[in-house]
């Protein structure tokens, strides 16, 4: 209860410290549409700002749109539109349509599409400030469409982005038809769209296609995403910054993900 009661104080300083003018900001469901499918989300809008900067917060393997709830809570009292959202069968809680067995980082990324062209279109974003924030498997999906949407994406943000998903799949099975037609991972039922597509993904040479502004954040005990990808990434980026935190694995602490939030913050 202290470390969480710790964690609001410091975002509180934050936002007090970093922003002249703190302003409120209302939280509403807003749901958007891709080829059919609903994608449910929460938009967190600054009250009184006309054209704001749009953030979009995409969760990890088996998350939901409650990932970004501290970044966003953060975030738009400086001004900023903050979307978070569930991918179409992004984890058994979903609130979004589709299936798990139909989910990969390849539809993940047409959500992620989708969510942009959308909510670019609103009245009240400025679609010259779009910066994306992905956390894990949500990093690795918003790696792939800063690289495909550069010229829209102002700043990419990435939360131990698991880069090594082509290698883990891969490795597992080496072909298609070495997987059986669903996978139990992490509780959650993976089909053959997961595998399809990954065979052929350059990875680096794919997401080094962004030359914006990259921050990445990671943990040098983290045991689902080895630091070494997010090390490559760094390296493969044009303008990349990465910060490592001792002793963190995959999942921040309260304390960690403030300070995140600070850097994040201090260089927007």
């Amino acid at each position: 209860m202290k470390r969480v009661l710790a964690f609001f104080l410091l975002l509180a300083a934050l936002v007090c410290s970093c922003a002249p003018k703190p302003c409120t900001f209302t939280q509403e469901e807003l749901c958007l549409e891709r080829d059919g499918k609903t994608i449910y989300g929460i938009l967190f809008r600054p009250d009184g700002v006309k054209r704001a900067p749009l953030i979009i917060v995409s969760h990890g393997f088996g998350g939901t749109h409650q990932f970004g709830k501290a970044y966003a809570e953060a975030l738009a009292p400086l001004g900023n539109a903050v979307y978070c959202y569930d991918f179409c069968g992004g984890s058994n809680w979903s609130r979004s349509d589709g299936s798990t067995t139909e989910m990969s980082i390849f539809s993940e990324a047409e959500d992620l599409k989708a969510v942009i062209d959308q909510l670019s279109e609103k009245d009240f974003i400025n679609p010259k400030h779009i910066t994306l924030i992905g956390e894990s498997q949500g990093g690795m999906v918003s790696s792939l469409v800063a690289a495909e949407r550069k010229d829209q994406v102002e700043k990419l943000i990435l939360i131990y982005p698991a880069l090594c998903i082509k290698d883990d799949w891969v490795t597992m099975y080496p072909t298609l038809e070495d997987m059986p037609d669903t996978v139990d991972f992490w509780g959650i039922k993976l089909g053959h769209a997961y595998l399809e597509g990954l065979y052929n993904l350059d990875v680096y040479g794919t997401i080094g296609r962004y030359e914006g502004p990259v921050q990445i954040f990671h943990g040098d005990e983290d045991r689902v995403v080895n630091l070494s990808y997010s090390e490559k990434a760094q390296e493969t980026y044009k303008n990349a910054t990465l910060t490592v935190f001792p002793g963190e694995g995959h999942g921040f602490t309260p304390e960690t993900q403030a300070k995140v939030i600070e850097s994040i913050i201090q260089k927007r």
